[in-house]
This record gives structure tokens, sequence and C-alpha cells, in this order.
């Protein structure tokens, strides 16, 4: 039975975990689970310090499957085999191999092409909400506009975008599961990838053949990438590029609906939106806990962790850490929220975050423009039940 002071799995803690994490940072700032079966890591400076360490590896896939019962585990190779090519878990050469063309092709300048494309699917999802009166910002918003844009990006077709949004769910509920429900979570997830992937990779061949403006034409450029490399890495942006973004823009908005001072002051000059953004990635972090492997020993704060170990160091703790953000409880758009580490931090940070950030500012700003009078519908704040990300179920909203 886990101490309920710091008991992450409660119904309570799910909901509002800032509490406990605030706890587990005071007393325990690096602690095993028993629960989780792994250690959490939630100060700042720990996080700082032990994403950067060589000994810390990005595999995330290797210790959950350990952790299964050693009779299914051949079960879930062919899931292992996908996201294990995905550069977010890959290491030293094999991660720059396949993040540089990621990267080449997500240049700064390559994302501000895409903003009139954002713009203006928000304001259309966005105006069909005025009209009605009212909407669920999470279902006809936050969701669907990143899968749109993260399609249009790669070139996919429009049929695939549900089974692309169910590919995308179904991995961050089996990566924001706790154990006992990994075995029905990873099984979900690796059906969906496998449907995924056998859809992408006629995809790709065709792009090989036939390029258009597109990134998988792009990728499919590559003759360093093989068929499976692209898949893994469009299957992983799918993946961040929906996630991630969609929760950024819920909470976002949520965030200046129930503090009405900075809604209005947003609305008064909306240069303050690019500052709203960063705050909210860092009080409502979007990613709650990056994943990572011990390769060999590594000591935070005195503690030694063992080589093979999972560890989940908790930006969502180190976000409100007050010895680097002073009240960090108090949601202040004016705070300059850039040192958060929403995004991960050292080589990984994620590659994707000036395409989320541009996503979450575009919706903002049309949010002010077209919407100024929008409200908190009067039903209670549900939050999803996955330890990994901070999401909303849903969010109704009225326009008046």
């Amino acid at each position: 039975m886990a101490n309920a002071a710091y008991d992450l799995l409660t119904a309570e803690a799910r909901n509002d975990p800032y509490p406990v994490l605030g706890r587990l940072r005071n007393d325990r700032p690096v602690t095993f689970s028993e629960q989780l079966q792994a250690w959490i890591v939630t100060s700042y400076t720990d996080l700082r310090c032990g994403l950067a360490a060589p000994a810390v590896s990005a595999d995330r896939i290797s210790p959950r499957l350990a952790q299964f019962p050693k009779s299914e585990r051949n079960r879930f190779v062919p899931l292992y085999e996908i996201l294990s090519r995905w550069p977010l878990m890959l290491d030293h050469g094999e991660h720059a191999r396949l993040r540089t063309p990621i990267a080449r092709a997500m240049t700064p300048a390559t994302v501000a092409g895409f903003r009139e494309l954002i713009r203006d699917t928000a304001r259309s999802m966005l105006c069909e909400g005025v009209e009605r009166g009212g909407m669920d910002i999470i279902a006809e918003l936050a969701l669907p506009l990143p899968l749109s844009v993260t399609s249009r990006i790669l070139g996919v077709p429009d049929d695939a975008i549900n089974l692309l949004k169910r590919c995308a769910v179904d991995i961050v509920d089996f990566f924001g599961a706790d154990p006992p429900a990994y075995l029905p979570r990873a099984a979900a997830a690796m059906e969906a990838v496998l449907l995924t992937s056998d859809l992408l990779r006629p995809i790709v061949r065709a792009r090989r053949e036939t390029p258009r403006h597109d990134l998988l034409s792009t990728l499919a450029g590559d003759p360093a990438l093989s068929d499976d490399d692209i898949v893994a890495i469009c299957l992983m942006m799918v993946f961040a590029g929906f996630e991630t973004t969609s929760n950024l823009i819920g909470n976002g908005i949520l965030l200046l609906l129930q503090h009405p001072e900075q809604h209005a002051a947003v609305l008064q000059d909306r240069g303050l939106i690019r500052g709203a953004v960063k705050e909210a990635l860092r009080y409502e972090s979007p990613v709650q806990r990056i994943s990572r492997l011990t390769t060999g020993p590594i000591t935070l704060r005195g503690t030694r962790i063992e080589q093979g170990n999972l560890v989940y160091f908790h930006a969502g703790a180190a976000n409100r850490d007050p010895a680097v953000f002073p009240h960090p409880d108090r949601f202040d758009i004016g705070r300059g929220s850039d040192r958060h580490l929403a995004f991960g931090y050292s080589v990984h940070t994620c590659p994707g975050s000036t395409l989320a950030q541009a996503e979450a500012e575009i919706v903002l700003d049309e949010l002010c423009r077209v919407a100024p009078t929008v409200r908190l519908a009067d039903e209670p704040i549900r939050w999803r039940m996955n330890l990994s990300v901070r999401s909303l179920e849903s969010l109704p909203v009225t326009f008046v």
C-alpha cells in the first residue's frame, strides 16, 4: 500500500497531481515507486542533470516490456520493433541519423509556411462553434486541428485521419498506464500501430516514385532512410504532433478562461499570447513525465539509481519547482516561462515544439478575434486518467 501523501494513482491525484508532486519534490525528490515499478525524479535541477546524463537512454519501450510477464513478452515484439525505431526512443548515432532529416524538413521557415493553413482551419472550427452558440473545445478544436495539420504536413490522405487518431490515442494510453493496465493497453496500441504502418508503407513507396510537396516526399527522397525508418518517423510525428499540441491548446484555453483578468489582458494586447502559451506549457505541462532507461548507474541528489531502471523525469513537477519559478502555483502570463521543460531537455528536446507553439498561439489569437466573449460552460472539468499526459476529456464553452 502506497503512502497516501505520495500516491499518484488516487482519483484526486490524477485530477490534480500537483499537491502530491510538490510533496515528492520537497520530501523525496528522487524516489522509487513500487506502484509504478520505476524511479520518480521531480526537481528541476535533477531533471536537467538526469536528462543530459550519458548513462540515461531515451529507450522507454524496453523497460516497460521487461515489466510484462515473461510469457507475454514475445507477443509484443512487433510493437517493440516499430516503436524502438522512433527517433525519440534512440540514442547517439541512430538518433542523429533519423532526427537530422526531420530537422531539415521542419525548419522555422517551413513551419511559418503552415501558419495560414493553421489559421484558416482554426477560424473555420471556431466560427462553426460561434454559430451554434457553443462548442466542446476538445472534441471540435483541440483534437481535430493538430491532427488535420499533421496529416497535411505529412501528406496522408484524409480518409486515414481517423486511424492516425486512434493510433496516437492508443499509444499515449499505453505509455500513460499504470503497470496493471499495461497488457490490454499494449495490445490496443500494437493493433493500431500495425494497421497504421500497413497504411503508410504503400504511401511511402508511391512518394518515392512520384514526389509531392509534403514531408513524406521529403523523407522518401532521402536514400539513407528505409521504408521502415520513414514509417517510424511518421508514426512518431503523428503521436507527438497530435497529442502534445491538442493538450496544449485545450489546457491553454482552459487556463485563460479560468483567469478572466489575464484573458482580458490578452484581448487588449494579443502580443501577450506568446507568453500565455509558454506559461500554459509550464503550468499544465501537456507531457507530464519523460520516461528514460538507465544504461549505467547514475547518482542524483546523493541517491544511486542502478543500471536497467525505468526513470520518470517528471516535467509537471519540475515546472512548478519554486527554486526556479517563484510562486509556481500561480498562473501568470507575464512571468516569462522560457525555462520550462515541457518539451524535454538536451538532445531529445521535442523537434516539433516550434510547430506546437505556433498552433497554440494561432488558436488563441483566432479565439480572441472570433469569440472574445467566450465563457466556460457550467460543467465540471474532467481530466483524462493518464499518468504521462495532462489532457482534458472535454471543455464545453459558450459564446455570449
